[in-house]
């Protein structure tokens, strides 16, 4: 709530609506929608944190082994990511964001109670569906609350709430499980969603009372679900800021959540072993606090293109240092911080696609963009992995900054609405 209440004094009334209590209610509503993003997001992590838990528990060997059973939240993000954003821009908000809460708590209740394979990888299977919806109905409750042109800055908060719900599974549940127990754990992260949920549908409103401030133009929202897809899939803008999105997104993807440790051993060290996960930490603390600082200023400037551009291209040249080995590990929590603040131009993508599209086609728009960024991301620690089979660790890094120079070139294609109705 306290972040809430000091983002609100930043976002004026004009930008919201005409009442005080209404920039609150948006800033809450925001607030408690990010919640569920920081639970999905949570539950990937403990995917981490349990993994000798979940192995022993459900005997995830031989026939069905732990990599097929983690595999199970994003096939069904996937699966659902289209569905989800048509429905969200159909139904209400709240309603649909209370259901798939429900969802997911019911995967989290099952695999609490259960103790073989089969029913543990329908139960993250579920747990997939459910949190297929969570970032797409941050952007729809923005969508209704803020004008799309400042969008950015709230958006961003939403994105670093979700991201404290990684370090939250990877960090605090860490260290609840040494204490404890693999089984306090599930239970406690039960009750975690059991309190978000409450919160959803205590304090989460749809929209302002005169409907949402950004008007749709009418005919769009009368398009059938067919239609209202095609037209996603023909706006150029989604595709392009969708992939710069998922580019920038690459280091994060192949680094934190693939080869990053390893990488700074094999390239920088063994003396490094008890500093690789500090320096992947430094990538996540500088894309956590760029994000929000970025959203701020490109809604100030009316513009992301600029930023965007410079970003990616700025972002091209810090890894190139990443080439000389044996670098020192404080110069490495150095360069990796200044990297995620540089690569967490990767939110500004989502008010991109939102100002590129109807009011009533964000969320719809949202998940054609979920599907770039998540599958970017599987893309790229298969291409890492292959590299890295093929040469070496830095032979797999070179991808990264090739990655962000094709950023940049989408960025300069990239056209703006500028706040304008789309079209």
């Amino acid at each position: 709530m306290a972040t809430s209440t000091a983002s609100a004094n930043i976002i004026t009334n004009e930008d919201v609506s005409k009442s005080s209590p209404s920039v609150l209610q948006a800033w809450v509503s925001v607030i408690f929608t990010a919640m569920f993003f920081f639970y999905w997001l949570n539950q990937n992590a403990l995917n981490g944190t349990l993994a000798d838990y979940y192995i022993a528990k459900y005997h995830l060997t031989g026939v069905i082994p732990y990599s097929t059973f983690t595999s199970m939240y994003l096939i069904g993000n996937v699966i659902m990511f289209i569905p989800a954003g048509i429905i969200l821009d159909k139904f209400s908000t709240k309603r649909v964001l209370t259901v798939n809460i429900i969802v997911m708590l019911i995967g989290v209740l099952g695999l609490l109670q259960v103790n073989s394979a089969v029913p543990a990888v329908c139960c993250m299977l579920l747990i997939g569906f459910g949190g297929a919806s969570a970032l797409i109905a941050v952007m729809r409750i923005v969508a209704n609350w803020f004008r799309m042109e400042k969008s950015g800055f709230p958006i961003a908060i939403a994105i670093t709430l979700g991201m404290l719900g990684g370090t939250f599974g990877s960090s605090v549940f860490s260290l609840l499980r040494n204490a404890t127990s693999g089984h306090t754990v599930q239970v406690c992260n039960l009750g975690l969603g059991v309190l978000i949920l409450l919160g959803v549908l205590l304090f989460v409103k749809d929209k302002p009372q005169g409907g949402p401030i950004n008007k749709s133009d009418g005919k769009t929202s009368e398009l059938s679900i067919a239609a209202s897809f095609g037209k996603v899939l023909c706006t150029p803008q989604n595709w392009l800021a969708g992939l710069y999105t998922s580019l920038l997104n690459f280091p994060i993807m192949v680094l934190v959540f693939s080869i990053g440790p390893k990488y700074i051993v094999s390239v920088h060290g063994e003396h490094l072993r008890s500093q690789a996960h500090m320096i992947m930490s430094a990538l996540l603390i500088g894309t956590m606090i760029g994000g929000p600082v970025l959203g701020k200023l490109t809604d100030k400037m009316k513009s992301r293109k600029p930023l965007m551009i410079v970003c990616a291209a700025l972002a091209t040249l810090i890894m190139l240092p990443m080439y000389f080995k044996g670098l020192h590990g404080e110069l490495l929590i150095a360069v990796f911080f200044v990297m995620g603040l540089i690569t967490s131009a990767q939110n500004l993508g989502y008010p991109v696609i939102g100002e590129s599209n109807d009011e009533s086609l964000v969320a719809t728009a949202m998940s054609l963009g979920s599907i770039l960024i998540m599958g970017g991301g599987a893309v790229a620690q298969n291409i890492a992995g292959v590299l890295l089979k093929l040469q070496d660790y830095q032979a797999a890094y070179t991808l990264l900054p090739v990655c962000c120079f094709i950023a940049m070139l989408l960025a300069i294609v990239l056209k703006e609405k500028r706040g304008q109705q789309p079209d």
